[in-house]
């Protein structure tokens, strides 16, 4: 502990002369912390944040690694508070956001199996994808039969957007996922994403989805299959499945681009 202290302490010259002779001072400090115990690394971060102007972008970094550094030590809730505090600085936001939303998925994640939701109370075990948008484009609305979750999406040339879930199943088999869909202002093209715990993915079929009318993606296992790089995976076997995701392709299949809203609701993992 003591040397970790040291190494905190030790910049202090360094915040004296310009942000570049600094900077590269605690970035050698954070590099080393990275091997060490998460009690020595936290203390490493407190004092650099402490130290470290708030105006300036590195002071972003730091709290990105205190936050990371508070979850392997168990401080949950140390390290949303930090992580919150890096989103404010735009060279660390991404990061940060990536790895609230890998915790959400972990305190969201399905436990058991059969499990069926219909976002009468909450939008779990759906977590917004981190690569774009808001948390608050997920939410849970008034639909034509009772509440839905409700997903507002942008549609961006060349991009794609998503929502994902955690499976903790303890190697409890998935045979069929299912769920209803439809769209307020612009036809969908959407896919499911299915990973297991090696990182093999499978894809199942592109699927259209209307403002007209509620469509049901009913997804036997049967219906995957490996992506382009993996195809002779074959389908899964849905045993050793760790996350589901949602996938949103519309601007990728067609030349449309704009606000949009999905709806969802019944979703069953059986």
């Amino acid at each position: 502990m003591l040397v970790a202290l040291a190494w905190a302490l030790a910049i202090t010259p360094a915040l004296a002369g310009s942000p570049e002779e600094w900077s590269s001072t605690y970035d050698a400090r954070l590099s080393q912390a990275l091997g060490a115990d998460p009690s020595e690394a936290i203390a490493v971060y407190e004092a650099l944040v402490a130290q470290i102007p708030a105006t300036h972008g590195q002071r972003g970094e730091v709290l990105y690694w205190l936050g990371r550094a508070r979850w392997s030590a168990g401080d949950l809730s140390g390290a949303k508070r930090s992580l919150e505090s890096a989103r404010g600085y735009r060279a660390s936001r991404m990061r940060a956001r990536s790895l609230l939303g890998r915790m959400d998925l972990k305190e969201r994640a399905v436990q058991k199996l059969p499990f069926q939701q219909d976002f009468r109370l909450t939008t779990d075990p759906w977590v917004r994808g981190w690569e774009r948008g808001q948390d608050s484009d997920l939410s849970v609305v008034d639909g034509d039969a009772g509440r839905v979750l409700q997903w507002n999406t942008m549609v961006v040339p060349g991009t794609e957007d998503f929502l994902s879930m955690q499976l903790d199943t303890d190697g409890a088999r998935v045979s069929v996922v299912s769920m209803d869909l439809r769209t307020e202002t612009l036809p969908a093209k959407v896919r499911v994403v299915l990973k297991d715990g090696a990182g093999r993915r499978w894809l199942s079929p592109l699927k259209t989805v209307g403002s007209g009318q509620w469509v049901t993606l009913e997804l036997p296992m049967s219906s995957f299959s490996g992506e382009p790089a993996s195809a002779s995976l074959g389908a899964p076997s849905g045993a050793s499945l760790v996350s589901l995701v949602l996938l949103d392709q519309t601007a990728v299949h067609t030349a449309q681009e704009g606000k949009n809203t999905i709806f969802l609701d019944n979703l069953i993992i059986r």
